[in-house]
Parts: C-alpha cells; structure tokens; sequence
C-alpha cells in the first residue's frame, strides 16, 4: 500500500476569518484561499480549512502545536483575533507552554523553548 499524506484539514464556519486568525496570529503563508476553502503552509505541512454551514464539533479535536519566538506575544496577538487561552502558561524546564482555543474551538498549543546559547570556546576545547 502507498500512502501519502497530503493535509490537515479542519473544518471551519468562516473561512476568511480563520485564514485571517492564521496568517496575522502566527505568521502562516497563505498558499490558496476562497470563501469555503483555504490552505495554508505551516512549515512545510498544509493545514486546509473547509468551509462547513454549521459550528464544527471539534470537543478533542486535534491540537495543532507551534514553536512561537514569544509565548505571550503570539497569544496576545491570538486573542485579539478571538482566540481564549485555556488555563494558564506554563513553564516546564523545556520552555513556556500554552494552550490556546481557536475561535472555531480548535486547540492550539504554543511553545517557546528555553533559549539555547551557542557553546564557547572554552566548551569545545579538548
């Protein structure tokens, strides 16, 4: 059997509105888009929006996570397209982690990993 991938999907109610939730709340390329159907480019994965008539039941639905430079820009800059955070940021020894709630109800989760600083000379010397 040959299978491929080829996209997420996800569906959503207002497909101008999520492209926009995407593309200006965490920088995806948009790579196609009309009123019922958009794809964007996440890195080299397509996360496909399709447009549906009623409210998705999205419940558990897939989180889709992301390597963000500022877990508190990019949920400030989240929220103001109507985004929620669920619970709080939080802070393992990895970074700062957070989940955040799309407007269509899809989760998000954000992560901004520890800073990691080149090795000195003084590391490298044998």
């Amino acid at each position: 059997m040959n299978t491929q991938f080829r996209h997420l999907m996800l569906m959503v109610k207002d497909v101008p509105s999520t492209v926009k939730f995407y593309s200006e709340g965490l920088g995806l390329a948009v790579t196609k888009a009309s009123p019922t159907w958009a794809e964007l480019d996440a890195s080299g994965t397509t996360i496909a929006l399709h447009g549906v008539e009623e409210a998705p039941q999205t419940g558990s639905s897939p989180i889709l996570s992301f390597v963000v430079e500022d877990v508190y820009g990019a949920i400030a800059a989240l929220e103001s397209l109507g985004a929620t955070l669920e619970g709080r940021v939080r802070e393992p020894s990895f970074g700062k982690v957070a989940a955040v709630r799309t407007p269509d109800g899809h989760m998000l989760s954000l992560l901004q990993p520890v800073a990691t600083s080149a090795p000195s000379s003084t590391d490298t010397a044998a």
